[in-house]
């Protein structure tokens, strides 16, 4: 399986700082000791009891408010050791409870910034009926081997592809924990390999931009974080390095090797993701219902125009279900025969001539091989068109992009599709304004209408490419702290994109 190189390079690392330390060396209480129980001796004297009253006192009981909704469900795993602090006190220290109260402190910063209040509660995998919509977000945290039985994998499966979101917390950032996240994540969604989050993820942007994180150490770093995704959600987070202890202000003082942020860092790490998994549930119950991930071609009527998408090395398959709805509204809006499931193409294998137009998306970096460049080129040269989509509208996916057209196209440099070219303005449709969301136009200011880059010979556009994510417009569902248009221009933009291919 592929696996990028930051994060091998964290394992190593993380896997350093411990040479000499063993798995039980990471589990050990967190926080000052327990104050000893004070002795308590036999008076020689004692007070009478008080007398209770001949009747008893009337109350009136304040009704209960309703209990908040419940976000985040602790899970019990492992085991636990019993330690013994310099006072006589003897401590027992579970695995999956290193810090008591880290939810619930994150929850009380999260009510400050979001004026949503929600509560946190202890979950048996045994027991939990497996829906997001009771739990939206399972934690796991520790500081030795996590691992799971089979029975408890195809639940995380089941309640990860149904919507859910998974959380580990390295508390302390053990390697043992953090390795035990990794192989058993590749185990339960072998399809999605884990990538550390680029630093503009919207993970690290839904209530402040977190740009820097500070540890124990004192070292600055970019927020470290690795991550899974279902289409464009990031479904499941592994954090190397410890936040619970952050959340609650609790320092784990009795293990030299540990590495956790620092109380700030690791409180708006943690607002930012609960805030994200809150703004993108919507997204994680809408792939539930749709195909999450394609795995073999898909054949289309003979009559029917299909949507081709091309496979690539990347995490390819962003948003399944959009391309769908987006041939439908083809289908009801345009005089277009559309076929209403796409069809995933090998570029390296597929005849290409077979389909009007190809359509790459995707999150993070990617490449295509030298065959795949050549047969891709010949193709547009020879009448094919090719839109280019980046999901999210990510920084990592638009470098990976421009050095593909260079591959393709060295002699030509992209240009912006102007406003007024027919593209935009004899279209099926009028498209009013940009129609970004609030982070597009964060990134492209003063920008009035959509954009496109073009690559074009003397008749027509031959290849487009839109830095703002169109198919998560066509989705529908709300992607907030992402780049991308909102679902009318959307849809109008990607018909006067198809009608356009279609009639040159």
């Amino acid at each position: 399986m592929r696996v990028s190189l930051t994060l091998l390079t964290g394992i190593i690392v993380l896997s350093a700082i411990v040479v000499n330390a063993g798995e039980d060396d990471f589990l050990k209480p967190v926080g000052k000791p327990p104050v000893a129980k004070a002795q308590r001796r036999q008076g020689g004297e004692a007070f009478p009891p008080l007398p209770l009253p001949a009747t008893p006192l009337r109350r009136s009981e304040k009704k209960r408010p309703p209990s908040p909704t419940a976000l985040i469900g602790k899970v019990v795993w492992g085991s636990y050791l019993d330690y013994t602090w310099k006072n006589g006190v003897t401590a027992r220290v579970f695995d999956w409870n290193m810090v008591p109260a880290d939810c619930q402190q994150l929850l009380r910063m999260v009510k400050q910034f979001t004026k949503m209040e929600y509560k946190a509660q202890t979950v048996d995998l045994a027991t939990f009926s497996g829906s997001p919509a009771e739990i939206p977000i399972l934690f796991f945290s520790g500081g030795r081997t996590v691992n799971f039985s089979p029975e408890e994998r195809a639940k995380l499966r089941k309640y990860l592809l149904d919507g859910g979101t998974v959380w580990f917390d390295s508390v302390v950032g053990s390697p043992f924990f953090y390795r035990g996240a990794i192989q058993e994540m590749r185990t339960i969604l072998p399809e999605s390999p884990l990538r550390k989050l680029p630093p503009d993820h919207p993970a690290f942007r839904m209530i402040k931009a977190v740009d820097t994180a500070k540890l124990n150490d004192g070292s600055v770093i970019a927020p470290d974080l690795d991550g899974a995704y279902i289409g464009s959600r990031l479904a499941v987070v592994i954090s190397p390095y410890g936040m619970g202890g952050g959340w609650d202000d609790v320092y784990p003082a009795l293990i030299p090797a540990a590495k956790y942020y620092q109380r700030q860092s690791a409180a708006e790490i943690g607002i930012n993701l609960a805030a994200y998994v809150i703004g993108w549930y919507e997204n994680g119950r809408a792939y539930a219902e749709g195909e999450a991930y394609g795995t073999a071609d898909h054949v289309a009527g003979p009559d029917k125009v299909v949507f081709a998408q091309i496979r690539t090395d990347g995490l390819w398959n962003s948003d399944p279900g959009a391309e769908t709805r987006f041939m439908r509204f083809l289908a009801k809006n345009v005089s277009i025969d559309a076929g209403t499931e796409p069809v995933y193409v090998d570029p390296d294998k597929t005849l290409l001539e077979d389909y009007p137009f190809l359509y790459l998306s995707g999150i993070g970096g990617f490449q295509l091989s030298p065959t795949a460049l050549i047969r891709l080129r010949r193709y547009l040269d020879e009448g094919g068109f090719l839109l280019i989509n980046n999901s999210l509208g990510m920084s990592e996916f638009d470098v990976s992009c421009r050095v593909l057209l260079k591959k393709l196209y060295p002699e030509i440099v992209p240009d912006a599709v102007p406003l007024n070219d027919p593209l935009f303005a004899h279209g099926p449709f009028k498209i009013d304004g940009s129609g970004f969301s609030e982070a597009a136009a964060q990134k492209f200011p003063g920008r009035s209408g959509p954009l496109l880059y073009g690559i074009r010979d003397v008749a027509r556009y031959k290849l487009l490419y839109s830095p703002v994510d169109i198919a998560g417009g066509w989705q529908g569902t709300p992607r907030p702290g992402s780049a991308v248009y909102d679902p009318v221009t959307a849809n109008r933009l990607g018909a006067n994109i198809i009608t356009y291919f279609m009639t040159h």
